[in-house]
């Protein structure tokens, strides 16, 4: 009798915690998020924009800069307008509309920024003009298109740097029982060519070329490491200094790790 007392006051808790979950569960209905996702206008608000509701920057590259065009639009009906609020669809995007009322015919400006740096691809984005014919619905829709190319600069891609040097990586693992190559992956981002090579100070067996043999400023390339064992010596670690690059011995360094040899033959 007590087990089953304990049963049927498990299952109610067991009822009770599922349903609490599920009552705090909300399901938002699509109409809703459409509505937020893609408002409609105040309906009779007129807010005419010139040269369409349409504005396209062309192509332009990552590095080009801000983008920015002055939208003039023009109250086309007969109360007076005031924009109360300006919001983007990204942050890339920034809006800033002219203070002050409108009077029926009369025109102010919407200034447009668009910053396309980290956002390559095509561009699609839209300003929502608020005025005091509605706090919930835009009386003006401006959407931004166009296309924005990669940026040429690729040093963004490489975490660690040596001097002008950079690296997508300052670290590499060999085995340490065969002779190996391993690369990395760099980019001279100096103004003068580089010629590397491994310096005199590295650990016996470590040896290094870049290809290409020479790097020209801007260029990426590869460091090509290759080590050869000696067959009575197994080291945990290995250094390799770079000769080439105007830095103090530590800050050329690159560490080699060597694996650990888990048969006990």
């Amino acid at each position: 009798m007590r087990c089953e007392l304990k049963y049927l006051l498990l299952v109610v808790a067991a009822i009770f915690v599922y349903g609490t979950a599920s009552a705090q569960i909300k399901l938002i209905p699509r109409e809703k998020l459409d509505s937020v996702a893609n408002p409609r206008t105040v309906e009779g608000a007129k807010m005419q924009l010139k040269g369409g509701a349409i504005v396209s920057f062309g192509t332009i590259s990552e590095d080009a800069g801000k983008w920015q065009r002055s939208i003039e639009w023009r109250n086309g009906g007969d109360n007076t307008l005031v924009v109360t609020r300006v919001t983007t669809s990204c942050s890339c995007l920034q809006a800033v509309a002219q203070k002050g009322a409108v009077k029926a015919g009369g025109g102010s400006k919407i200034e447009l920024t668009y910053l396309p740096k980290g956002h390559p691809g095509k561009v699609e984005q839209r300003v929502f003009v608020y005025t005091n014919l509605s706090a919930t619905k835009p009386s003006a829709i401006i959407t931004l298109r166009g296309e924005v190319t990669p940026s040429a600069d690729h040093s963004a891609d490489y975490a660690h740097r040596r001097g002008v040097l950079l690296l997508r990586r300052d670290t590499i693992t060999l085995s340490g029982d065969k002779p190996q190559t391993e690369r990395i992956a760099c980019l001279n981002n100096g103004s003068r060519a580089l010629r590397l090579e491994a310096d005199m100070l590295s650990s016996r067996g470590l040896t290094l070329r870049t290809e290409p043999a020479i790097l020209a400023s801007g260029e990426e390339g590869d460091l090509v490491i290759s080590y050869k064992p000696e067959e009575d010596k197994k080291p945990l670690w290995l250094k390799l200094y770079i000769k080439g690059l105007e830095l103090p011995l530590r800050s050329r360094e690159i560490t080699v790790l060597i694996e650990k040899n888990e048969n006990k033959n």
